[in-house]
Formats: structure tokens, sequence, C-alpha cells
């Protein structure tokens, strides 16, 4: 049996180095080649297909889903003020605002932000506010956002990497914060295979697990409700569209010479069946929840 001490799970400091150690160590940590301002300006490239991709008819359950649930653990009422971090086209913005007295939604990217503004007006919500920050641009206390917010909510979202950002996410909140991330391998096979022949290196494990940001609330003397839910993710495409899709995603961290282009282009055609092509991944997503007044 382990010895009690060499798993201090009640020690903050623990829990902070070893986040932080793995995120150095992350392949695509280190060799990011992009400043906030252009991966900004790539969500707005990505922003329709994004949106398209997100708005079928299982993610809309799956949306449902959760905002049951968070109403019926209490954080999600028809007073409550909501902060949505990273709110992308708005898919959960909607969703809370018909049941919450205000969301405010925050998107550095103009395009999802042109998203939203589009479907808010289409569905006459009227309680949304949107902020055009990075949640690492927000200053609690300048911004007048302190402890402001019943529920401060970010899903799947860039904007909470790591202990800073998660401090700023429990600063927001007198109530509830939510924070849903990936439980264990994130990229599919075609990312993690080009990212070998690219870089004759394993990208390495996902530093915006869920279990960093876990052990470090548990650590802080929260005690999260954690769930998990699986995924298939069936991605078929034609060739064309699924090059473009690899070259957006290998834009992070190299320039996208005719020789790169002509990499992946042929990895995708000599795995296509018809001029299609097809990847499958199965993905866990890892969701908590907890009160910010309820420490043990």
């Amino acid at each position: 049996m382990m010895h009690p001490c060499f798993y201090p799970a009640g020690d903050r400091e623990y829990w902070l180095e070893l986040w932080r150690n793995a995120r150095e160590a992350y392949a695509l940590e280190r060799r990011v080649m992009r400043s906030e301002a252009e991966l900004v300006k790539n969500w707005n490239r990505r922003a329709r297909n994004f949106a398209h991709k997100t708005g079928d008819e299982e993610a809309r359950k799956k949306r449902q889903s959760l905002v049951t649930w968070l109403e019926e653990k209490g954080a999600l009422h028809p007073q409550a003020d909501v902060l949505d971090i990273g709110s992308g086209p708005g898919n959960y913005t909607l969703a809370m605002a018909g049941r919450s007295r205000s969301v405010t939604a925050l998107e550095p990217a103009s395009e999802m932000v042109k998203l939203l503004q589009q479907r808010l007006q289409e569905e006459q919500v009227d309680n949304v506010q949107i902020i055009t920050k990075t949640w690492q641009e927000v200053d609690l206390s300048r911004d007048a956002m302190e402890g402001k917010y019943d529920l401060a909510f970010a899903s799947m979202t860039p904007g909470v990497q790591d202990p800073e950002t998660l401090d700023k996410l429990i600063g927001a909140s007198h109530g509830y914060c939510y924070l849903s991330a990936f439980s264990g391998p994130r990229w599919g096979q075609a990312q993690r295979e080009l990212w070998q022949m690219f870089f004759g290196e394993e990208m390495g494990a996902n530093p915006g697990d869920i279990l960093y940001p876990f052990g470090l609330v548990y650590s802080m003397g929260y005690r999260p409700e954690l769930r998990f839910v699986f995924s298939n993710w069936v991605q078929e495409e034609p060739v064309e569209k699924a090059v473009e899709e690899l070259c957006t995603f290998f834009w992070s961290y190299l320039e996208i010479t005719p020789e790169e282009r002509g990499i992946i282009t042929r990895y995708i055609e000599d795995r296509a069946v018809q001029g299609v092509y097809r990847q499958e991944n199965r993905v866990c997503q890892g969701m908590m929840l907890w009160h910010v007044q309820e420490i043990f």
C-alpha cells in the first residue's frame, strides 16, 4: 500500500507544480509559434465550421442534459447571473439565457461574436451581454467581475488552462463554478501521426486533462462533483476539406509551406475511400461543479 505522503492529494503546491510541469513538457505547448492575437484570428476563420459541427441534434441534447443537471444542483435558476467563459457562437449562452436572469458571454473572436449576435436577434434574447476579451485579458477587479456571478461557467475552453486562469474562474463567482475539459487523449489519429512525421516526437500527455484542475481544486478544500461523458466522434469529409482542417491545426506550430501541405495531402489521400476521409475518435469529457463557499 502506498504511504499517504507519496501522494499528497491535499497539498496545493504539489498540484501547482504537477500542472505546470505537465504544461512545460507538452509538445504542443513548447512548439506553439503564434501569438494570442493570431490564435484568436484563427478562431475567426474556424467560426462557421465550429458552429456547424456543434449545432447538430446530438450536441443539442448533450447541452440540454448539462443545463438540466445545473438546474437540479441549484447552480442555474431564474435569478442567476451567469458568466460564460469562451462562449463561442453561443451554444451554452443561449441554453442558459432562458433559465437565468442574465448571461455575460465572454468571447474574443469577432466572427464568433457575430454568430452569437445573429442568434440572439433571431431568437429574440435580450438578457445577454457580450464582452469581447480573452479570459487572460480580464482583470476581475478592474472589470468589476470579482465575485459577481452566481455561476462561472467554462466549457471546453482554452480560456481556463492553468492555475492562474482557474483561480480567476473561482474569483468571479460567489456561488458555483463549472469547468469541463478532456479526460485522457484529446487528438485523433491523423493529428498524432502527422505530428510524429513533422516533429519526430509524440504529442505527449494533455496538460488540459480535467485531472489537473480537479486535483488543484480538491487541494484547496473543495469537493467538486465530477462526471464523465464518453463520446465517439466520427468525421467524414471530402479530401480537400480534411486537408484544410489539418493545415489549420498545424498552422499553430509550423509554417504551412507547399511541402507541408503536400505531406498532409498525401496522408489523407492514402487513407481516403472514394474521395472521402473518415476518422473516428473515442473521447472522454470530464465535468466538475462546486460551490465556492463550501470548503471542506
